[in-house]
């Protein structure tokens, strides 16, 4: 393999992280500066002809397309929220069944988030700002919203993520399954150990050290138990479910529930309800993924499929029209909502649009202008992957989780990562003689882990929590983080196979 395209392939993650690291830029400077180097490197060092980058980068906006709505929708809601009060009112009744302050920061992050994942809710637009008025930093909000739930992602989702890697890589979906579980455990508690540097300092003892620390076993083991003996679709939910409930049951002991916070809670219950359906209920989940769809393919070998009643962001945009509704929002005041969400929105939109783009162009890397042909010595996944196992060699475990790391750092998606490195682990697992499930797991959960460093999902979360613009303050921690915590994903895998 030639040395200096694998370096060449990489050089887009070493980049990135220069600019958000050492010079903090934002997430609108990252994408931009980061979309024109990636093209660079695709059409001059790459082989790689205009119209496919043009057609890649093109496809990946599109494929972008539903988070860039769940963004907006995101923002509306919580614009909304926070302007009539009820996050304010829902933190404060978190505080009281947890018991202090703390301890209801760790319940939101932890709680809540695996709770809203678990269910087919993106979290971030829900925990960011409920944390921002709980008290937490902007910058620390958003890396929390992102981190609470990246250890166990690879259950969440009602078990899409699985699902998808099962496909790539024609393996057992039960055994994934409970391998990704076993190996979320040792995730949790490295990302309840990363948590530690973003909730607020005030008086941390070893107490909540050993709090934090136990959150993140309850969370990995609950996860762990649910995929063995009920099922990886409700995972994270229920794992969400058990750091609420310990929570409450170490804090206070109780919720009180009255009309009041159920009119603030109701939003968040109604798409909870929503989307829960629509993955759970057979009819549904038929009638909504797989009928009510409509495809679009810019790029002739990948379909982008969109499904609108299976998607977040209507149940988010109808939550902030039920939220307008009970709450009796005035016409000015509702004006006033909507251009201030879309003055917070625009940047991330556009810079998420750019990450698409540049993540679909760098993975398309070495096609022929028809698409019908790659040539694998100029595709920087597959060169990322193949290099990483010749210079690795029986170490090569240790460094899956990292390469999910970098598939999603690159692409913003955990999904798009097993699609681009999840075969190769088969190919891989049989050149080693090791397991194949294990090698699939651990890229798995390294891709989730990838969340946390991800500029992508960071400016996801940074609009709802006031932290636009500070994305390189969270990142120059969350890629050090995230890279470290893969690694130790990977040692554990290295151990086992």
């Amino acid at each position: 393999m030639d040395i200096q395209l694998f370096l060449l392939s990489w050089s887009p993650v070493l980049f990135l992280t220069f600019l958000a690291v050492l010079l903090r830029r934002s997430a609108l400077e990252l994408s931009v500066y980061g979309f024109i180097f990636s093209a660079g490197l695709t059409l001059y060092f790459f082989d790689t002809p205009l119209k496919v980058a043009v057609m890649a980068s093109l496809d990946g906006v599109l494929t972008s397309l539903p988070l860039l709505l769940v963004i907006l929708t995101g923002i509306l809601l919580s614009s909304l929220l926070m302007a009539s009060g009820s996050i304010t009112r829902i933190v404060e009744w978190f505080e009281r069944g947890a018991g202090d302050a703390f301890s209801r920061n760790v319940l939101i992050t932890f709680g809540v988030g695996n709770f809203m994942e678990g269910s087919g809710v993106i979290a971030e637009p829900v925990v960011a700002p409920m944390l921002y008025e709980a008290g937490v930093s902007p910058t620390g909000s958003a890396a929390l919203s992102i981190i609470g739930y990246s250890g166990m992602m690879t259950l969440e989702l009602a078990g899409v993520i699985i699902t998808v890697l099962s496909l790539v890589t024609n393996l057992s979906l039960t055994d994934l399954g409970v391998a990704s579980a076993w190996l979320s455990v040792p995730a949790t508690l490295t990302m309840a150990l990363c948590a530690l540097f973003f909730l607020p300092h005030q008086n941390q003892g070893p107490r909540k050290l050993v709090l934090v620390l136990l959150i993140g076993l309850l969370l990995g083991v609950t996860g762990l138990a649910t995929a063995i003996f009920v099922g990886i679709h409700v995972s994270g939910t229920i794992a969400g479910l058990a750091v609420i409930t310990a929570l409450v049951v170490l804090g206070s002991g109780r919720l009180h529930i009255n009309r009041d916070i159920l009119i603030d809670l109701a939003p968040f219950l109604f798409m909870l309800v929503c989307l829960f359906s629509v993955n759970i209920v057979p009819y549904l989940r038929e009638l909504t993924f797989e009928k009510l769809i409509f495809k679009v393919s810019v790029v002739p070998i990948h379909s982008i499929t969109f499904s609108p009643l299976f998607s977040a962001y209507v149940y988010l945009f109808l939550a902030f029209l039920l939220s307008v509704r009970l709450q009796r929002i005035p016409p000015e005041q509702l004006r006033s909502i909507v251009l201030l969400s879309l003055k917070k929105g625009w940047r991330v939109f556009l810079a998420m649009g750019l990450f698409g783009a540049m993540g679909q162009m760098i993975s398309y890397t070495g096609y022929n202008s028809g698409f019908s042909h790659l040539d694998p010595a100029h595709n920087v996944p597959s060169i990322i992957s193949k290099g990483l196992t010749l210079y690795s060699g029986n170490f090569y475990p240790i460094f899956v989780p990292v390469l999910g790391w970098a598939g999603t750092f690159l692409t913003g998606y955990g999904v798009a990562s097993l699609m681009l490195f999840g075969q190769l682990q088969v190919q891989a697992a049989t050149l080693l003689g090791v397991s194949p499930i294990w090698l699939a797991a651990g890229l798995a959960v390294g891709s989730s882990v990838g969340s946390i460093s991800s500029p992508f999902k960071v400016a996801l979360a940074t609009p709802m929590c006031g932290a636009v613009g500070k994305e390189g303050d969270i990142l120059r921690w969350t890629i050090p983080l995230g890279l470290i915590s893969s690694l130790v994903v990977g040692i554990v895998v290295w151990m086992i196979v």
